[in-house]
């Protein structure tokens, strides 16, 4: 029998089958690359903080959201605050409450922007790139909200856990807030 590190245990199908050494099936590389990129940061917790309230505060600016391109020519105000009361099941009705409010081009927009992407993330499940539409900020009450789902570009997100990758993404300041 081979002396090559063995899985310990029974009673499983591996249990006693070769691995880890480089010889065997499923077991590591002889002398691998070395990844010596830091795929991950650790960032303070006050510079996480204060990062936060920047990306809110250019959900204010005009020129930094229509910089992004966002189509917010016809919103009466940034970022816009809209209570609902009723619940919106369909996506009609949203789509109703929307056009009362002009925000419409900027779905419309997020829906013509879908086209396949150059490169090989085509076929690892990114096949599609699609512009960011406006990102909802709710207080908990997600049930009331569920037909902006469906949309195209929409985005959720908890008041109480906002997200810098959401409010800014692709490191751009100033997303369309509702």
């Amino acid at each position: 029998m081979a002396r090559v590190p063995r899985i310990k245990g029974g009673g499983t199908h591996a249990s006693g089958s070769g691995a880890f050494a480089n010889s065997c099936r499923g077991g590591h590389m002889y002398a691998p690359k070395r990844v010596w990129r830091r795929w991950t940061r650790k960032t303070n917790l006050n510079k996480r903080r204060y990062a936060i309230a920047s990306t809110v505060a250019a959900t204010a600016i005009t020129a930094l959201v229509q910089g992004r391109g966002h189509r917010v020519t016809k919103v009466p105000e940034l970022p816009m605050v809209v209570k609902v009361d009723a619940t919106l099941e369909k996506t009609k009705k949203a789509n109703e409450l929307l056009k009362a409010l002009g925000i419409t081009e900027d779905i419309e927009a997020s829906k013509k922007s879908k086209n396949i992407r150059a490169g090989k993330g085509k076929y690892r499940n990114r096949r599609f790139k699609i512009k960011r539409g406006p990102l909802v900020i709710h207080n908990g009450e997600e049930e009331k909200l569920k037909a902006f789902r469906n949309m195209s570009g929409v985005d959720f997100c908890n008041v109480n856990s906002l997200s810098i990758l959401k409010l800014a993404p692709g490191g751009h300041l100033g997303r369309f807030c509702i």
